[in-house]
């Protein structure tokens, strides 16, 4: 690849990021028929067409979009290759803003961060733990950690934000085997209605427990005798014999291997839910954001996304 084309794959992210030749054009110090000639060999030479163009409008095509991806890692790989050497010869540094939910931050992230934090003695970490939805860029954050399909939330297009799936979670109804002695087996989710139910509560509101019944995937809210707003503590009551909860699996594995919880409805588990590393941007991505998202993807052993 010569350094001609990198400059037309710089040109053409730029214009697929800022919507126009116009906007792209002053992003990159460049005339307008500067950036539509870079775009123009591109196409050329890939033989596809990467915009919708109409006198008012700039839209990537399907072999756009697909190509952007790829674009915007060799660019984002150049310029961190370049952060690296600016870093002191590749150590992260400085203060790692993050922020992700409650409990996936204790449970997962935490203990991930705390190696992280011990292999590069240069680097801080300020971290929000909460299931509030932060707003990324304005509230100053490197990185924000979610569970959910990213394409569900506005901001992510609002903000043209960058979601790698770390891993995916799993949801699981739980009970002790104490409770579980005095009620009969759930074998449906109809059958919550006569089982005692806790219940995780966030901003006032109940979660859903989803599953897959007769081909389809279904929301539920038992009505809750217990409700809790931490996912711990919810587990805490499961293990006392309160009810049945819906957590996370990576919450109560170890307790579901040593015969403290039982799991129930496994046949009717609804699927995975993604969790995501959103961040601004690919480019300008910072070794010590880029680092730790690596780290906490092959600590959970599941390829990037």
């Amino acid at each position: 690849m010569s350094f001609g084309h990198v400059g037309d794959i710089a040109a053409f992210v730029a214009a697929a990021e800022a919507g126009s030749f116009v906007a792209a054009a002053r992003l990159r110090s460049m005339t307008r028929s500067g950036i539509a000639k870079s775009v123009g060999r591109l196409e050329s030479r890939l033989g596809v067409r990467l915009f919708h163009r109409t006198t008012r409008s700039l839209a990537l095509t399907d072999d756009g979009r697909l190509f952007l991806d790829r674009c915007t890692q060799i660019l984002s790989d150049l310029e961190d290759a370049e952060l690296s050497l600016a870093e002191g010869g590749g150590e992260p540094q400085g203060i790692l803003r993050l922020t992700a939910p409650e409990t996936f931050g204790r449970v997962v992230v935490l203990p991930v961060l705390n190696r992280f934090l011990a292999a590069w003695p240069k680097l801080r970490a300020e971290v929000s733990l909460t299931d509030r939805v932060n707003d990324i860029i304005d509230d100053g954050y490197d990185l924000a950690i979610r569970i959910g399909d990213p394409r569900e939330n506005g901001s992510l297009i609002a903000k043209t934000l960058i979601a790698r799936t770390l891993t995916r979670q799993q949801d699981l109804v739980v009970a002790s085997p104490g409770y579980l002695s005095t009620r009969p087996l759930p074998r449906h989710p109809d059958d919550l209605t006569e089982q005692t139910c806790l219940s995780y509560l966030s901003a006032g509101r109940h979660r859903a427990w989803r599953f897959v019944a007769e081909g389809k995937t279904i929301a539920i809210r038992p009505r809750a005798r217990l409700a809790l707003d931490s996912g711990e503590a919810l587990r805490d009551a499961a293990l006392s014999g309160a009810g049945l909860a819906y957590l996370p699996s990576y919450v109560v594995d170890e307790d579901i291997a040593n015969d403290r919880l039982r799991v129930v409805l496994s046949d009717y588990a609804a699927p995975p839910i993604p969790i995501c590393a959103l961040y601004p941007s690919r480019r300008h991505l910072a070794s010590k954001v880029r680092r730790f998202i690596d780290l906490v993807a092959a600590e959970l052993h599941t390829p990037s996304a």
